[in-house]
């Protein structure tokens, strides 16, 4: 499950305090109550699993509020819109596998009694509007109703609006003719297959899909309802898409329980938070899972999702130490189009991915990167620059985890065959007994390690650089490589050590070596003992 990121819970209550400039005020307040019944419609396309699946799913909605909640009828604005998003998750990663998928648009509130949400005291303009206490359930099946489903990119998220004229209801689809734009409804669902505007899932994604690996995300979006009551807007659940080795059709299962959050919450062993911008637009909320050190390299995962950000995020930028090594950086958002997706960049203290032409992360959409890195985690923000133009400021930041402690900084390479190199296997922080240098050569090969406190640049043979200084080197001793080709320094650091640099490099007895025709030479290493920051 999620764990909060230490130190940041006051910026992110700071983001989810926020009042959008429609706002009714603190009385207005929707509450998805429960989330459920997932079923499967049907599918199309080529023989699988090149093809796609339609699946939908139901909701309650309550009014814990003090305010009834506009319900108008589906060519009016001012009404409940219901979004929907499908993920797989690993403990090593967490991608949406569903397309940018229609919005449901509520039309007839039934204010029923549940016990889940009060007494119903029915309010003034009936079925137009959700009273206080009241429940109101949408069936998978009118979930999956292509009468009331239209595109995300009409609804404002934010602000909660959405204009009916010219809207996709309006005008009609194109495969059954367009209409005039007049505001009146003239989509014709008719000629649609079992999974046309339905929450889409490719076949592809879910080969060998085990148990507990799939949620599905419900969020509810209305006019005017501000930003701090909106913790009860989404839900996430578990379930489950069972295809049948005779028929090829595809059965759906609920599982476990709904809970209040994004799907991030069931990212296991990864921190989160959200930041927006301020009053004037929506929030993105960004989850990372930092592992390793593994070879001196820690990986770092971020799934970010635009909560509720109308103009949407045009890039994702994290800063980290100018002298790092970045390495194996990836990218994947939700179409499968690697002709759009986003170019990433590192230099100048940052990495910086970026949005190719129209593909900006919009509201409702989970994009991931991640990276190699040869510097620790801290506490710090990623960036995310606005899309489009609008209300508020260019960029907005948001709580995360960001590579800004580095332990050691590569000198340059070395020059043996096989490789030899030296690398940190954690923080050498004060206090830290159990930091060393770990050692990847030749296996079962012997070595000679050094260290000095300067650094200077040799050249021993053509490609070969001694990066120690020479006035202060000092010998570790002589070491062997285990059948793998491991070994270790130890260089534990006492408690209360002050901040010193160690510069280490070694040697390997190699037959036919670059210097002296007896050693190849490992890349040099500056080793920060009790540092911090960047250097």
């Amino acid at each position: 499950m999620r764990t909060p990121l230490v130190g940041l819970a006051a910026l992110a209550i700071v983001g989810d305090l926020a009042a959008q400039a429609n706002s009714r005020g603190n009385g207005y307040d929707a509450a998805l109550s429960n989330i459920s019944s997932a079923r499967a419609w049907g599918r199309r396309g080529s023989a699988y699993p090149n093809g796609e699946v339609g699946v939908s799913f139901q909701n309650q909605l309550c009014n814990p509020g003090q305010i009834p909640i506009e319900w108008r009828a589906p060519m009016l604005p001012d009404h409940p819109k219901f979004s929907f998003l499908v993920v797989k998750a690993s403990s090593d990663r967490i991608v949406q596998i569903s397309d940018w998928s229609h919005c449901k648009h509520a039309f007839l509130s039934l204010n029923s009694t549940a016990s889940n949400c009060g007494t119903c005291i029915q309010p003034p303009a009936g079925g137009a509007q959700l009273g206080l206490g009241c429940s109101d359930i949408y069936s998978n099946g009118n979930n999956a109703d292509r009468t009331y489903l239209g595109p995300p990119q009409e609804i404002d998220p934010w602000l909660g609006t959405w204009n009916p004229v010219g809207s996709y209801f309006d005008v009609g689809d194109p495969q059954t003719g367009l209409g005039a734009t007049d505001g009146v409804r003239s989509l014709n669902t008719s000629g649609f297959d079992s999974v046309k505007n339905r929450v889409t899932i490719q076949e592809k994604e879910l080969v060998g899909i085990a148990q507990g690996n799939l949620f599905f995300q419900i969020q509810v979006v209305c006019e005017g309802e501000p930003a701090g009551n909106r913790g009860n807007n989404t839900m996430s659940r578990p379930f489950h898409l069972t295809r049948s080795a005779t028929s090829g059709s595809w059965t759906a299962s609920t599982q476990g329980s709904a809970t209040y959050g994004s799907v991030l919450s069931r990212w296991t062993g990864a921190s989160s938070a959200m930041g927006g911008n301020g009053n004037d637009d929506g929030r993105f909320e960004v989850a990372v899972k930092v592992t390793g050190p593994t070879n001196g390299r820690w990986h770092y995962e971020y799934a970010v999702l635009n909560v509720d950000n109308s103009r949407g995020g045009a890039s994702f930028r994290l800063p980290v130490c100018p002298t790092s090594t970045v390495e194996n950086l990836g990218f994947r958002d939700i179409d499968g189009n690697q002709l759009n997706d986003w170019t990433v960049a590192v230099g100048n203290g940052e990495i910086a991915w970026t949005a190719t032409a129209n593909n900006p992360q919009n509201w409702n959409q989970l994009f991931n990167f991640w990276f190699d890195s040869d510097v620790a985690p801290v506490v710090g923000a990623a960036t995310i620059d606005q899309a489009r133009i609008g209300a508020g400021a260019l960029s907005l930041t948001v709580p995360t985890q960001v590579p800004g402690l580095q332990p050691a900084v590569v000198l340059g390479a070395g020059c043996a065959t096989p490789t030899l190199t030296l690398a940190a296997n954690g923080v050498p922080s004060a206090g830290n007994a159990a930091f060393a240098i770990d050692v990847s050569g030749a296996p079962n090969a012997g070595l000679f390690a050094f260290y000095s406190f300067g650094s200077a640049n040799q050249v021993l043979a053509p490609g070969c650089t001694q990066f120690l200084d020479g006035a202060t080197l000092g010998t570790h001793g002589f070491l062997m490589t285990d059948g793998s080709g491991r070994a270790s320094i130890p260089l534990g650091v006492p408690a209360g050590f002050a901040p010193t640099d160690l510069f280490w490099q070694a040697a390997q007895l190699q037959t036919n070596g670059p210097v002296l025709g007896l050693f190849g030479v490992s890349n040099g290493l500056r080793i920060r003992l009790a540092g911090s920051g960047c250097p």
